[in-house]
């Protein structure tokens, strides 16, 4: 047998082998293709009766519903409720607890300024919302412990606006020179045009490993609480926080 004629021989067999494996591979692909759809066709009495169920469930115990959805990404709403649970004498009736878990919070950061042990007494905290400075802007959430003042900026979805964070600090720090400016940022992002960081805290919605968020304030709050109607209250909370700010599910529930 001449060179080509064994060259033609060796394309010829190779030709037939590639043949046979597509062949093979299609015959796979097909069965593989059959076998799905047998086995989404078994699920779907399963689903249609997981449906039914969740109906059924759903009737008497609303597993979908929370509060939450009607805030529609309304930022003042969220502030408005955070103000409520700092509040010594707020509705929550649960005293200085939510305050004191939120100053720990704040020492989770590690922030050069105060620890939450050098604020006095906390009972007489005053806490006001939409709180006006020297120059007309409003900080959402303003803490006054004594002689001692902590702004928070609450940023669920949209970031700052240009110079906010300076400008706050800048204008708490005449009251009181060791104050401070929290950032509570839905995106985890800190503020891009403040200047001085000496005294600034980001504090993100949710969890991270070792810091603070407000996704473990809320847990702690949760914990803490002794009342049941509030403890179901921050337990749907929590639960929207970590529907709206985290990209996977978290380790730890409550």
């Amino acid at each position: 047998m001449t060179t080509p004629e064994r060259l033609q021989g060796f394309l010829d067999g190779l030709a037939a082998n590639l043949a046979a494996v597509r062949e093979a591979e299609e015959k796979d692909e097909a069965e593989h293709r059959a076998g799905l759809r047998a086995f989404f066709a078994g699920l779907a009495p399963a689903v249609t009766v997981a449906v039914q169920a969740q109906k059924v469930l759903d009737r008497v115990a609303a597993t979908n519903f929370s509060v939450f959805h009607y805030f529609k990404e309304n930022e003042n709403l969220v502030s408005g409720i955070f103000a409520d649970l700092l509040r010594p004498d707020g509705s929550h009736g649960q005293g200085t607890a939510f305050l004191r878990l939120f100053l720990q919070e704040i020492d989770r950061g590690i922030p050069k300024c105060r620890r939450h042990g050098d604020y006095g007494s906390l009972e007489r905290c005053a806490v006001y919302t939409e709180y006006r400075t020297f120059a007309g802007r409003r900080i959402d959430i303003v803490l006054k412990l004594e002689n001692k003042w902590i702004g928070v900026e609450n940023k669920p979805w949209a970031g700052e606006q240009c110079h906010q964070l300076q400008h706050y600090l800048e204008d708490l720090r005449r009251k009181d020179a060791k104050a401070c400016v929290l950032y509570l940022s839905g995106r985890g992002d800190d503020a891009k045009t403040i200047q001085d960081k000496s005294h600034y805290l980001t504090i993100p919605y949710g969890r991270t490993k070792d810091g603070p968020s407000v996704a473990h304030w809320v847990a702690e709050c949760h914990r803490s609480c002794d009342a049941e109607k509030v403890r179901w209250f921050l337990k749907d909370l929590h639960e929207y926080i970590v529907r709206m700010f985290y990209a996977e599910e978290p380790e730890e529930t409550i």
